[in-house]
């Protein structure tokens, strides 16, 4: 999976899932704000581990993929 494809992942995952919890049509500027914060905390939380150099690297690129959301 690409770091672009695991952005679009994480984001849509958290998104669904907050939508679901409570989350109205006109509050959608909000729910894609809390997930995509959520699904940064998700990748720091990975980028804190002890990871090697490609595996860090993925995950910084992926980080980056979701900051562009």
């Amino acid at each position: 999976m690409t770091p672009k494809e695991k952005a679009d992942e994480l984001f849509t995952h958290y998104h669904n899932l907050i939508q679901s919890i409570g989350g109205e049509l006109g509050q959608e500027i909000l729910v894609s704000i809390l997930a995509k914060q959520s699904a940064l905390y998700a990748v720091k939380q990975i980028l804190d581990n002890d990871l090697n150099s490609e595996v860090y690297y993925y995950w910084e690129e992926v980080e980056h993929e979701i900051e562009s959301i």
